[in-house]
């Protein structure tokens, strides 16, 4: 879905009903804004949260793969402190 708005005084927009509805954004809700090469994008905690996570199984692989691997620095890192 494409909107315009109008950028207001102190850089302020009003994000379109239909927008806010789509997405499930209440008022007072918390928005991350980032900067990317193009463009801006404007997201909530949620997606924000959600973009992280896909991002960090892009680089290293599922989700239990990662729980594993940081389970096993775990362990090793409580292994040496329990032989000091």
């Amino acid at each position: 879905m494409t909107e315009t708005v109008i950028l207001g005084e102190s850089g302020r927009i009003v994000l379109p009903a239909s927008i806010r509805k789509e997405f499930g954004m209440a008022p007072g809700e918390r928005l991350t804004v980032i900067s990317e090469p193009g463009g801006i994008r404007i997201l909530t905690r949620k997606m924000a949260l959600e973009s992280i996570r896909a991002g960090i199984i892009r680089k290293r692989g599922s989700l239990k793969r990662i729980l594993d691997e940081f389970l096993a620095e775990r362990r090793q890192e409580a292994a040496r402190e329990a032989r000091k």
